[in-house]
């Protein structure tokens, strides 16, 4: 299990060492191949490692906003999770399990890689809940509420977000 904290401190480094959100041009920097296929049916995206070459494997299917979502987090899982993903063709279906800690953990990767603290922050100053602020921020309620909770955790007084765990499925 990690902590927020280090997930957090994470997602951050990669932000300053190569001055972008854009998981596509972070996941480029790292060396992960990202592909896009029709063949994952209803997946909207897995993370793999075949032969020490990184792969995360997109839906070309879903809209360019859920595929840089879906980026976001199986790029938490090349950073927090890649020893998971060894060899194994079964790993694409346990690591898109959202009901268990690992997914949870990309899934706060992704809300910190892509939604800036000052951004929400200024949102919510204005007065946006949750799904005015994914509207805004071009995300999704869930990954706003993992934010939220995030800032929370930061010392930021919010009241905690409900999410649902399984909003990527």
């Amino acid at each position: 299990m990690i902590n927020n904290d280090t997930i957090i401190r994470q997602a951050n480094r990669l932000i300053r060492k190569y001055e972008t959100r854009d998981p596509f041009r972070i996941a480029a920097q790292l060396g992960v191949n990202v592909m896009f296929t029709d063949k994952l049916h209803r997946l909207r995206g897995m993370y793999r490692v075949i032969k020490r070459s990184r792969f995360i494997i997109l839906n070309k299917n879903n809209s360019e906003q859920w595929n840089r979502i879906v980026c976001a987090h199986e790029l938490g899982h090349d950073l927090l999770h890649r020893n998971y993903a060894v060899g194994s063709t079964l790993r694409e279906l346990s690591l898109f399990d959202l009901s268990n800690q690992q997914e949870y953990e990309a899934n706060i990767f992704a809300a910190c890689l892509l939604l800036e603290d000052s951004e929400v922050l200024g949102l919510i100053e204005q007065g946006f809940n949750a799904e005015q602020i994914a509207a805004a921020t071009g995300s999704d309620i869930n990954l706003v509420a993992l934010k939220v909770d995030c800032l929370r955790g930061e010392g930021y007084d919010f009241r905690e977000q409900d999410h649902n765990a399984k909003f990527l499925k």
